[in-house]
């Protein structure tokens, strides 16, 4: 439990950190991940190259790809993965109330306090933005260079950032997602005060970004790579799972 909800939460935040930032109303958005093969806290991370397909809408975030589906829905304080090899879902809270109801009745108050202080140091973040002033076109986008650098318990890591004012944005919407998906984890207000503040250094879409994390003496990046952005209507059944699919518990996997 405390494993898979660790790694939930971490992917999550680079997640929501490393994505271009949501446009006008709802935006559609096409990109080409490659992400290095490494070893997460026991777990084995296979190497991933997909192009996905991303909607964000004010009231969540949604990214497919052929094999995974991934839901984010602030309001409910909730993430939801889709596994379509095996037509099944998980559903998992991002408050940690409702995380700590759903462990098992075997797991005792020292589990509790555990998963707690865990969750503490999971989301102390030391992060900075520089801009570089570098500039060039990347894909037709007229692009400028920044470095972030973060600082976390699960190790350090950097991205180089390229980002475009050529495409209309609106910022707010994105920090109101940011907020609310991670309002309900203990020491994340203040950590989402500080990122807001360097994150606003970067001004516009981001269209390539490659990230590397050093981590229990292992190094990989992930390259995402904009291939497609345009404000479009989402349809009214983004958010839901498909028919037929079978819930499983976050423990399951």
């Amino acid at each position: 439990m405390k494993k898979s909800v660790a790694i939930l939460l971490m992917s999550m935040m680079m997640v929501l950190m490393l994505m271009p930032v949501m446009g006008i109303a709802d935006v559609y958005m096409k990109q080409k991940r490659q992400t290095d093969a490494f070893r997460m806290m026991g777990t084995e991370q296979p190497a991933v190259n997909v192009v996905e397909e991303i909607w964000i809408t004010p009231k969540g975030v949604r990214t497919d790809n052929p094999e995974m589906s991934t839901i984010m829905l602030p309001d409910e304080q909730k993430i939801i993965m889709i596994d379509h090899q095996s037509k099944t879902y998980v559903e998992q809270s991002t408050d940690l109330a409702k995380m700590m109801e759903g462990m098992p009745k075997d797991e005792g108050a020292g589990d509790h306090a555990a998963m707690h202080q865990m969750m503490q140091q999971m989301t102390k973040m030391d992060v900075s933005v520089t801009d570089t002033g570098e500039e060039k076109v990347i894909n037709g986008w007229n692009s400028r260079k920044y470095l972030l650098a973060m600082n976390t318990m699960m190790g350090k890591n950097t991205t180089e950032i390229w980002a475009t004012e050529d495409l209309k944005i609106d910022k707010k919407l994105y920090d109101q997602l940011m907020t609310k998906m991670f309002s309900g984890l203990p020491g994340m207000q203040a950590s989402m005060e500080t990122i807001q503040k360097e994150m606003e250094k970067i001004k516009g879409v981001q269209v390539l970004s490659i990230f590397t994390m050093d981590m229990m003496n292992q190094t990989h990046k992930t390259r995402t790579e904009l291939l497609e952005f345009k404000a479009a209507e989402a349809s009214k059944d983004l958010f839901a799972v498909p028919t037929g699919y079978r819930k499983e518990s976050p423990d399951h996997h």
